[in-house]
């Protein structure tokens, strides 16, 4: 073997090591939370809605519950009723991490009585079908920081509750699902903001499987050239999407841009001092539960926060695993205390340069401080929404700046390999060792909606079993 030769083999062993430590996301992100998926979120979405006639709108939505397999019955996955899903926004003092304008969602199940032993039972027709006997509804808590305003609304503006969307069962239980269930679980709220709450289709992506078999990646992966950069990737078997075919819990917020400003108006330049924000999800428990078994538990105390999150892959990389359960309690006004890991992350030096002698960019890694110190995702509100046919799955690396990390985050940013290519140094001015690195996989397995709540349908219990099972392709949802 030549040295040309071998030190190809030892740039690809790298790279390697890289992708798959460094940007290894699963959803599962903490050890603590291992044991609380109710409260665990897998990933935050904040952008300029790209819906015909919405370009005036954000949209937020925060996933939970990963891996939710759709057959998984017959007590199907739910939002509990202890946990407060919330909504910080961050739009004064210079983004500093602290929340200005606060959304809650909490919810509340009713069982309905019945003498079955399933939750949902025969055809269901509609929302408000008495076949979904495990019914759930939720409250929407807005909480103005500045002002001490509090708003409370547990109904749409024509007075219907705001009910939870349920499973996709299959085409005999729940057929058409998108018409029947999806979208009529889209509410208006009496102050013009819309709302949904309920599973969808996980629209991360990533060969997660090739990752964890100890850096088996499927060729052409990690340098990505020619076809396997552009289009949907290479073909499975080649790239296989760990998660397709699994559904996710969401909650998704739409308001006017007027909402989320300072001073309450459209900003008219990206220099103006409303014209970026900063958005993140978290879950909160209270401080203390005690389990009188056989009665219900009770629950005392503060709201605390369990979890946390606004970039992808910011607790899966950058930060130790000793310390992630305590990351995701901690707020991100105090990041700083986090700065030495991001700003000097091990797999650049540790691995790249430590090892393997590749020149990295030098600590401290301002790049990735910008975005990460403090953990909020930001967004410039006056860069136009991408329509969905034109958006390009790198973002601003591929000249849509309406993606992550400079506009915002989407269902469709392929936040996998635009991550593998910043922790490479492809941000730093004038640094030029930034192979284009990726996972092979680069388009979620099933096309998203140019609609609220933009997350594809969930996919149904009916057509996933091993016998139709996606094998990392997807198929078809909402039949």
């Amino acid at each position: 073997m030549n040295q040309n030769i071998r030190r190809l083999h030892r740039l690809s062993s790298a790279l390697l090591l890289l992708g798959a430590s460094a940007f290894a996301a699963s959803h599962r992100n903490g050890p603590m939370l291992l044991e609380d998926q109710t409260a665990n979120l897998n990933d935050f979405y904040i952008f300029r809605s790209y819906e015909n006639g919405k370009s005036d709108r954000v949209v937020m939505s925060m996933s939970g519950q990963g891996f939710q397999n759709p057959d998984n019955g017959p007590s199907y996955y739910k939002f509990s009723d202890t946990v407060t899903y919330r909504f910080n926004i961050n739009n004064q003092r210079g983004l500093d991490g602290n929340p200005d304008l606060i959304v809650d969602f909490t919810f509340s199940t009713l069982l309905r009585p019945n003498p079955t032993f399933v939750s949902y039972f025969g055809t269901i027709k509609s929302i408000d079908d008495p076949g979904i006997f495990l019914y759930q509804t939720y409250t929407v808590t807005i909480r103005n920081q500045t002002t001490g305003q509090v708003t409370v609304l547990n109904a749409d503006e024509n007075g219907h509750a705001l009910s939870v969307a349920p499973p996709n069962l299959g085409p005999k239980s729940t057929p058409n699902y998108e018409a029947t269930l999806g979208q009529p679980s889209v509410f208006t709220l009496v102050n013009g903001w819309r709302v949904f709450a309920g599973p969808r289709d996980d629209a991360f992506f990533f060969d997660s499987g090739a990752t964890f078999d100890t850096l088996n990646f499927r060729a052409p992966a990690p340098v990505l050239t020619g076809a396997a950069e552009i289009g949907p990737g290479p073909g499975y078997p080649k790239a296989v999407d760990g998660f397709a075919g699994y559904n996710i819990s969401l909650i998704a917020l739409e308001l006017p841009i007027t909402a989320v400003t300072v001073d309450g108006k459209v900003p008219g330049s990206s220099t103006a001092p409303d014209a970026k924000i900063a958005a993140w999800a978290s879950t909160l428990r209270q401080q203390v539960t005690v389990r009188p078994s056989p009665s219900d538990p009770l629950y005392f105390g503060d709201f605390v926060q369990v979890d946390r999150v606004a970039n992808p892959l910011t607790v899966e990389a950058l930060i130790p695993l000793p310390m992630k359960d305590y990351w995701n309690r901690s707020v991100p006004s105090g990041d700083q205390q986090f700065a030495q890991y991001i700003g000097n992350p091990f797999f650049a030096t540790g691995i790249l340069n430590g090892v393997f002698g590749l020149p990295v960019p030098p600590a401290p890694r301002k790049d990735l401080l910008g975005i990460f110190v403090p953990d909020i995702t930001r967004i410039d509100l006056t860069i136009p929404p991408t329509s969905l046919a034109e958006q390009n799955r790198l973002g601003p690396l591929g000249g849509d700046n309406a993606g992550w990390p400079f506009g915002g985050r989407r269902p469709n940013d392929d936040v996998v390999d635009i991550g593998l290519r910043a922790i490479a140094g492809i941000l730093v001015p004038g640094f030029t060792n930034a192979p284009p690195l990726g996972d092979g996989v680069n388009e979620n397995d099933v096309p998203t909606l140019d609609h609220f709540p933009f997350h594809a349908p969930p996919h149904a219990g009916y057509l996933h079993s091993q016998e139709n099972g996606t094998n990392g392709q997807g198929m078809p949802t909402g039949q």
